[in-house]
């Protein structure tokens, strides 16, 4: 148990390293050092790549989460189970280079008229694609080893601050932009070549031909777990790339620039949500193991009401002072634009939450395929969306089309467990929190703003208006965890007080 703790400890701190470094990547090197449209590039090749790579990788990042315990054995090599991954892992390489060459034209066809600079790096994306293969493979051998924290500080920490020494080249020696791409891509291969070196340094770099999982009775269960879990990961991927993807093609990468600085404001509002959900996935997988219903209700309802008071906070912080968020960043006059798509996905990220731990309940039941089986639905509604709002409204039409897939994907999701186990997220009190949430905004209109001093009215407004929606959550004791976590911290800091709430 000491390990796991040391090692949960590990991960967060390297999570949140992360996260400030991505704050510093996006909301100021990013628009400092590159255009709008140098960025939308940057981030459509990642998720080409990123999208592309789910596919190539056929499952390998996969399969040991399932399997790896049965060939487990350090004296025999674990069978060859990492040969088998690797082997499955140049295979769909392979198949991708083919594929990709051969359906060149599906690509010019969709970037050419709109982003017609993203064409001159196609041949990029083919090194960059299998670099992300097995680097999937290689952080997912290395989790399934008990060591999580080596591949966490490469994607969480090491890839961003990579991004950041590629921005910082760029500014002071002003190479040519496709120099700067081919900078960026050699790093990854970096991130590939040091988890390598981190697997033969650990001793478990078993990669000596070796066809014993080749032979193993469970061949024929890992393919169609595989081919299982290919179609929910491709889905995912499309569900989480497609809206900027579109973008690039349907509005050119100018607006993708800007919709990538306004998507990862939007994105803070979830961070928390992604801690709490770690913290209450062995508590659900207890509680539908057992069929324990009232707990699985319990957590249900408490998860979603403390997460959409969490969400709620931040979502009313960075939208009452978006002007001036917009303000910090350099260039931000350009940025500004891409306000509403902060609302938009900052809504659907509050639904999301607002919804509780639903993925994870179904994911851990007996329901899990069927939720699964639904991945692919899920990314037709995700391209559908897309399709329909991003010709007539740009960016804030790509904007529409992601909230509208989490308020449908969610819905789904609860209705699924409505129906099932007769549980739901919802009560009086998360009427309570959006009519607290609504008045605290409207007391927002009446406050003066502090003229040509924005961080001072960051800090004024964010405290009076944060503070009153806190203030009547506590009072009208919306969340037993709220409260009980409050009064715990009052006690800590203040031992004699006498408030409660």
């Amino acid at each position: 148990m000491g390990i796991v703790i040391r090692q949960s400890a590990k991960s967060v701190v390297l999570t949140y390293i992360g996260i400030a470094i991505g704050v510093i990547n996006t909301l100021w090197l990013f628009p400092y050092v590159l255009t709008q449209a140098q960025i939308g590039l940057v981030r459509t090749l990642i998720n080409v790549a990123t999208l592309l790579a789910t596919f190539a990788c056929l499952s390998a990042g996969n399969i040991p989460n399932r399997y790896f315990p049965y060939f487990k054995d350090y004296q025999k090599r674990h069978h060859g189970f990492l040969f088998f991954l690797l082997v499955i892992g140049v295979i769909g390489s392979a198949i991708f280079i083919v594929l990709f060459l051969n359906f060149r034209f599906l690509f010019v066809d969709a970037f050419v008229k709109n982003s017609p600079m993203l064409i001159n790096y196609f041949y990029q994306l083919l090194p960059f694609t299998i670099i992300m293969v097995f680097i999937t493979i290689f952080e997912s051998y290395n989790v399934i080893q008990q060591n999580p924290v080596a591949p966490i500080f490469t994607r969480e920490v090491l890839t961003r601050f990579f991004l950041s020494a590629s921005l910082i080249m760029f500014l002071f020696f002003k190479y040519d932009y496709k120099w700067f791409i081919n900078i960026l891509i050699s790093f990854y291969g970096m991130v590939l070549l040091i988890l390598i070196i981190y697997t033969y340094y650990k001793k478990y770099l078993y990669v000596k031909p070796n066809f014993e999982t080749f032979r193993s009775p469970l061949l024929k269960s890992m393919l169609v777990y595989a081919g299982f879990v290919l179609m929910g990961n491709a889905s995912g991927v499309v569900i989480n790339n497609i809206d900027s993807l579109m973008l690039s093609a349907y509005a050119g990468l100018t607006s993708t620039g800007i919709y990538t600085i306004a998507f990862f404001i939007a994105t803070f509002i979830e961070i928390p949500k992604r801690s709490m959900s770690q913290v209450l996935i062995p508590l659900v997988a207890d509680a539908n193991k057992e069929n324990d219903i009232k707990q699985l209700d319990v957590l249900y309802k408490k998860s979603a009401i403390t997460q959409l008071i969490i969400g709620g906070i931040i979502f009313l912080v960075i939208w009452i002072n978006i002007g001036n968020i917009f303000f910090l960043i350099p260039h931000g006059n350009l940025y500004v634009e891409g306000k509403w798509v902060v609302f938009f996905i900052g809504l659907g990220k509050i639904f999301d939450m607002a919804t509780g731990v639903n993925q994870e309940i179904i994911g851990s039941s007996k329901y899990y395929k069927f939720d699964l089986s639904l991945f692919p639905f899920y990314g037709l509604i995700a391209i559908a969306a897309n399709m329909l709002f991003i010709p007539k409204l740009g960016m804030t039409g790509a904007a529409i089309a992601t909230a509208s897939s989490l308020f449908l994907i969610n819905t789904i999701r609860s209705t699924i467990l409505m129906l099932t186990l007769k549980i739901q997220p919802f009560s009086i009190n998360t009427l309570k929190v959006l009519a607290f949430a609504g008045l605290a905004f409207l007391i927002n209109y009446f406050l003066p703003h502090i003229q040509k001093h924005f961080v001072i009215d960051i800090a004024v407004r964010s405290i009076i208006i944060g503070g009153i929606f806190i203030l009547l959550i506590l009072i009208f004791k919306v969340s037993e965890d709220v409260n009980s976590v409050t009064n715990k911290l009052f006690l800590r800091f203040f031992p004699n007080t006498r408030l409660k709430f």
